[in-house]
Formats: C-alpha cells, sequence, structure tokens
C-alpha cells in the first residue's frame, strides 16, 4: 500500500504538499486509535507524550521519503533527541507567545537533502498541544520552503507564526 506519492526527482514544494496530504489524511485516525492510552500516560510523560504520537504518526511517511533517497541533512550527534526517526528536539522552537497552556505550539524543522546528497530544501514541521492535558488543539501542519540556513529557516517560522497570531 502507497501512502504517498514519493518519487526521487522531487522538489521540496512537491514533498511538502505529499507530507501534507499524509498529515492531513492520517493525524486524526492515528490520535483516535490511541487517544485513551495518550491520555493515561500524559499525567507522567507530560509533554514526552506529544512524541509518543508523533512515534506513531510520522515514520511510515518518512520511510516513504528514506526509499526514495531523501534524508535529513544533518547529521544526529549523540546527546540529541530525535522523536518519530526524523523530529530533533535541536531543531525545535517553542514560545509561550505562540499560545497558551492549553494551545501551545512546537515547531520542528528537517533540511532535507535528496540522493545526490543535495540540499533541496526544508520542511517545517508545526504541532499545537496542550500542557494541561493530552490534547491536540489543532491539526499538525507542514511547510516546505526552498531555504536550508538556521537563519532563513527561523526567520522563516517567525514569519509563519505572525501569520497565524
Amino acid at each position: 500500500m502507497t501512502i504517498v506519492n514519493i518519487k526521487p526527482e522531487m522538489s521540496i514544494e512537491e514533498l511538502g504538499r505529499e507530507l501534507s496530504g499524509y498529515i492531513e489524511e492520517h493525524w486524526k485516525k492515528v490520535l483516535e486509535e490511541n487517544i485513551d492510552e495518550f491520555k493515561s500516560l500524559f499525567p507522567e510523560y507530560e509533554d514526552a507524550t506529544y512524541g509518543m504520537y508523533l512515534d506513531k504518526l510520522i515514520p511510515p511517511v518518512w520511510n516513504e521519503l528514506a526509499k526514495n533517497g531523501f534524508h535529513s541533512a544533518e547529521e544526529v550527534k549523540e546527546n540529541d533527541f530525535v522523536i518519530a526517526g526524523c523530529l530533533n528536539f535541536r531543531n525545535s522552537i517553542e514560545k509561550a507567545k505562540w499560545g497558551t497552556p492549553d494551545h501551545e505550539m512546537r515547531v520542528f524543522w528537517i533540511v532535507i537533502q535528496n540522493k545526490q546528497k543535495n540540499k533541496i530544501g526544508t520542511i517545517i514541521f508545526e504541532i499545537s498541544h496542550s500542557h494541561v492535558q493530552f490534547d491536540l488543539p489543532a491539526p499538525p501542519t507542514i511547510t516546505a520552503f526552498a531555504g536550508i540556513e538556521r537563519k532563513e529557516i527561523t526567520a522563516k517560522i517567525h514569519q509563519l507564526k505572525e501569520r497565524t497570531n
């Protein structure tokens, strides 16, 4: 079964559209199938419970990217904390001003390289979540753009967040 239509020659924008479609189609199903487990784990694990959710949501689509030669351009370091096989906390931002304790936002980014090891752009992954109880107040979102430098990535994230607030 093909969950997305990834091809090795795709641009970052085309990958972004495929990833967005996958997230839109699967985020709620994964949540509903596992909600009781996540709610019971949240009092003990708090924010880490969202990592458990992402560990169920993202690997199928990330594996499809890898099968087609796409990978993170950044090497994982020994002390990095990576969830879902691709979201590195070192490459994420969470800002209180973007939400409230019951509707917070964490934004991850992944610089993507293709089979030829060319950096083709960045995937920005946003997840709304609550610090009060296990809840996803809004669907996760994907934004793809051609930038690959940390400074331009963080500027793009701030631009996206200013538009939504």
